[in-house]
């Protein structure tokens, strides 16, 4: 397949530009050649579109599909994971090409201040993508420099332009999945997400059902059996001439007066359960009601509190019976444990980032330092909170015999406690020691 000419480019780049405008970037996936980003279109059919970079050097290639053809071949890429986590719930604004710049074309993604721009490059041999967000750029292969030059003097090829539908069609049959692959894709396809969202509700409303039936089943069975009805026989009758219908309701081994009591408290609890039971039925009628919903407004819905879940700080569960220190100028907080066990739960309780403290050479509690991802510790702080671990850790008694005495500094992430050992010993690497004299 022929990479686009640059006016078959242009023309490629305004129809995407139609297609996608306004549309919402749910997701990207890498493959081992490019991109593919899905997108949610609020006013086309189908809603989800799928826009492929395919960066392969010698014939690279753009292109939108309503099915992923690479949903396949998943990789981690660098271009990928950023993209993921610093695009992602952005807006089409538009997609152009840069004509001094031959085949370039830009499409910019925003919401609000937040801004995501990306460059393509299908030149052959020297294709690209290159990300800009804020001051950080990154690029799926080396950056080279461009010429700029007179779109005016960009020959037209004497050949005929070739159709958007052709040159798709022509994609798919060259870097498409092959026939058994677009067969297993189709049938357990990588959905977008609304599709998931979408699928998700109808298997919970198939649930909801069933169970709804099952309940109704049970609050026949409950008002079918006749417990007060034998209560009251027993209660005027006695045994004699009971009917035989009613012999399974009766334990012959026992009194008429036992028999009689347990037949009106079996119907005393059947009528409680079917009170509850029809409680239970109306408020799956409510949800199913609810679930049944299946508009942009309730998937939006669904977008906006799902990624404000997902973006919500976790606060840090750390229990009284730690031992605390914290600085008021930078915001540092530590804690210290009391026993083995509380050492090995506060180490667990700890981030990958957060400083683990111990001293060196000598039997102490552990110390964890909790900070920001980003967030530094000066040298300062480090000593601060490595004198606190000292004289707790040692008693007033010893620490008032002067000395001075080693603290181990590591990033949790490379302490790990000994398996199955009571004592809360760990192993560590990458350590740095501070000097402490008390």
């Amino acid at each position: 397949m022929k990479t686009p000419s640059f006016f078959e480019l242009k023309t490629l780049v305004e129809y995407l530009g139609e297609e996608l405008e306004g549309a919402q970037m749910q997701e990207v996936m890498a493959t081992e050649d490019g991109l593919v980003m899905t997108f949610y279109r609020f006013t086309r059919e189908p809603r989800t579109a799928y826009l492929v970079f395919d960066l392969d050097k010698p014939f690279p290639f753009v292109g939108l599909f309503m099915q992923n053809p690479w949903n396949r071949l998943k990789k981690t890429k660098p271009v990928g994971l950023f993209l993921n986590a610093h695009a992602k719930n952005l807006y089409v604004k538009d997609m152009k090409l840069v004509e001094s710049l031959g085949r370039v074309a830009r499409l910019r993604l925003a919401h609000g201040d937040d801004n995501c721009e990306l460059e393509l490059r299908l030149i052959p041999r020297q294709p690209n993508l290159m990300i800009h967000k804020d001051k950080k750029n990154i690029s799926w292969y080396p950056v080279q420099g461009l010429v700029e030059n007179n779109p005016s003097a960009i020959p037209n090829d004497q050949e005929e332009q070739r159709s958007i539908p052709f040159l798709m069609n022509q994609w798919l049959a060259r870097r498409g999945a092959s026939g058994k692959e677009k067969t297993a894709g189709q049938a357990a396809s990588s959905l977008s997400p609304f599709e998931k969202w979408k699928k998700n509700r109808e298997r919970d409303i198939e649930k909801k059902t069933k169970a709804l039936d099952g309940i109704q089943t049970q609050v026949e069975k409950f008002r079918s059996e006749p417990w007060a009805a034998v209560g009251e026989f027993l209660k005027n009758e006695g045994l004699k001439n009971l009917p035989a219908e009613w012999s399974t309701y009766v334990n012959f081994t026992k009194s008429v007066s036992q028999n009689m009591q347990n037949c009106f408290d079996k119907a005393k609890s059947a009528k409680t359960k079917v009170l509850g039971a029809m409680k239970r039925v109306e408020f799956i009628k409510e949800e199913l009601l609810a679930l049944e919903d299946l508009s942009d407004q309730k998937f939006q819905s669904f977008l906006k509190k799902h990624n404000n879940l997902k973006n919500k700080p976790q606060a840090r569960k750390i229990e009284g019976r730690f031992r605390k220190q914290s600085i008021e100028e930078s915001g540092l907080v530590a804690y210290m444990g009391k026993s083995a066990a509380d050492n090995i739960d506060l180490l667990r309780k700890s981030k990958a980032w957060d400083f683990w403290m111990h001293l060196k050479d000598y039997p102490s509690a552990h110390a964890i330092i909790h900070r920001q991802k980003d967030q530094s510790v000066s040298d300062k702080d480090m000593a601060h909170f490595a004198s606190w671990l000292v004289k707790e850790g040692l008693g007033d008694k010893k620490a008032q015999m002067g000395g001075k005495f080693s603290v181990v500094v590591v990033e949790c992430r490379h302490v790990k406690p000994l398996k199955g050992d009571k004592l809360g010993r760990v192993t560590y690497h990458n350590a740095r020691e501070i000097l402490i004299a008390v």
